[in-house]
């Protein structure tokens, strides 16, 4: 969110109050089409070498309006080590009035060589009580608003995320995944497979694990549920406030020990995502030990 304020800042038409997010090429930049910005790694893109010498060829361009050209580049912890080292140069020496940002979630995955070549800008998340003050702003309703709070762990971004729709997406997503933990084997099953025989055809082009990464949200979220189950069985305090009532009817139904086994595991199934593994056998695999 930074990155694209910072590009719009940059290009912005207005001499007075930059950016002014109102004027065409802030417009554009906010939908990633100014002709003179480059983004990578967007929406599950993979950073192959290939992909990031096209990129640094297209910044070898003459600006098409004379004056920046910026790239960004996302999940740069996800770069392979050939994808990294063709970006070295460039790095080191940018051609004029060229500007290039790496985002990354996870530093210390960075090769050292790369770090060293970047002004680092570190992001620290906000205390909770002033995410609550900013929350208090928005027309939520209480449970709603300590939910946000409580899943974007400090991220105001992340929170917008969240927010986005009127919590239309979240929700929708969080109905799914109840009636996956409520149903029986037959029903999830039949559930898994209607769900990625959609996928497939939305995105046909996708490989294995481009496809796999579309799943990844839906795990951190089945990961909250699990945690929420468990925490309600011990008398903690849960996070997902707005779902309440139906994470209690769940609680019967899950062992603790089951619970605790599944939720240490997640990650590793989740880093299986990022490989040539069926998601859908995985998820089939992951719930079948659930039950």
């Amino acid at each position: 969110m930074i990155a694209n304020y910072f590009a719009q800042s940059i290009f912005c038409q207005d001499k007075t109050a930059r950016p002014c997010q109102k004027c065409l090429t802030c417009q554009q930049t906010k939908k990633g089409i100014f002709p003179d910005l480059y983004e990578l790694g967007k929406n599950g893109q993979e950073l192959s070498v290939d992909n990031v010498r096209s990129l640094i060829y297209s910044l070898s361009l003459s600006a098409v309006y004379g004056g920046h050209r910026l790239a960004i580049i996302y999940g740069m912890d996800n770069i392979n080590l050939q994808g990294a080292n063709a970006l070295l140069k460039t790095l080191e020496e940018p051609g004029a009035n060229t500007v290039i940002i790496l985002v990354s979630d996870f530093l210390a995955r960075l090769p050292a060589t790369l770090i060293s070549r970047c002004q680092l800008l570190k992001f620290q998340p906000l205390a909770q009580e002033d995410m609550g003050a900013w929350l208090d702003t928005f027309d939520f309703s209480p449970a709603e608003r300590e939910t946000v709070n409580n899943l974007s762990f400090g991220r105001p971004g992340l929170a917008l995320n969240i927010m986005q729709d009127k919590l239309g997406n979240f929700k929708k997503s969080c109905n799914f995944m109840i009636k996956l933990l409520s149903g029986g084997t037959f029903y999830f099953m039949q559930a898994l497979d209607l769900w990625f025989e959609v996928l497939k055809k939305e995105h046909p082009e996708y490989k294995v694990y481009e496809l796999g990464a579309l799943t990844k949200k839906y795990l951190d979220l089945l990961e909250v549920f699990l945690r929420d189950i468990l925490w309600l069985q011990l008398d903690r305090p849960i996070i997902n406030k707005l779902y309440q009532q139906e994470i209690a009817s769940l609680a019967s139904r899950f062992p603790k020990e089951n619970l605790l086994k599944n939720i240490l595991s997640l990650n590793s199934w989740k880093e299986k995502l990022k490989y040539n593994v069926s998601p859908q056998l995985l998820w089939e695999n992951l719930f079948l030990s659930l039950k």
